[in-house]
């Protein structure tokens, strides 16, 4: 049984606001990763931030969803850094397919199967969650906490602004989709017994 249809459009709304965040991500990390494939021999060598007079292992070696792929030269950099960034991009793709999903799932009742959206969510959920705490700590590790001309550091942070949009828009809409249906099919009941 599909919610009723002010439920639909508060759903309906909540994954306008994912989406629009997943665009929001989706910025940040192909600016984080066209960085990356300019200059990807910075994003090996010890992190020298003039700005913060920071020096040390770079945040991007072994801090990232996915280490960078050694050795480097210049002829591998576009396969490094699609490595480098693979399972951003997989994450990315997957909230994707559950916009699509739910949106099929508010409004077709063929689709509208409550624990598996439900499931499949919350893995969503999870997923873009480490995405998110990943890119925030690198954008910080990467400007140490300041507005900067750091590319590097503002692709990071856009992609990080953009998975908080997507959490926490993924948890209103895990809330709405599971809350109706029980409290409807409880007061149909009643209504049969008397």
């Amino acid at each position: 049984m599909l919610h009723n249809t002010g439920m639909k459009i508060g759903m309906a709304v909540v994954l306008f606001f994912v989406f629009a965040g997943w665009v929001v991500a989706l910025g940040g990390t192909a600016h984080a990763t066209n960085e990356c494939r300019e200059e990807s021999d910075a994003w090996l060598l010890p992190n020298n931030n003039p700005a913060t007079d920071a020096q040390g292992p770079n945040p991007n070696i072994n801090n990232h969803l996915q280490p960078f792929p050694t050795p480097n030269n210049d002829e591998d950099q576009t396969y490094n850094c699609g490595i480098h960034f693979s399972l951003d991009w997989w994450i990315i793709a997957f909230q994707f397919y559950m916009i699509i999903v739910a949106y099929l799932g508010v409004f077709v009742e063929f689709f509208h199967t409550k624990q598996t959206i439900g499931d499949f969510y919350a893995i969503a959920t999870v997923l873009f969650t480490i995405y998110t705490s990943i890119y925030v700590k690198l954008g910080y590790e990467f400007s140490a906490g300041e507005h900067d001309d750091n590319a590097v550091a503002q692709g990071y942070k856009t992609a990080a602004s953009g998975g908080i949009i997507v959490c926490v828009c993924n948890y209103v809409f895990m809330y709405l989709w599971g809350s109706e249906e029980g409290a409807s099919e409880g007061g149909a009941s009643a209504e049969n017994k008397a």
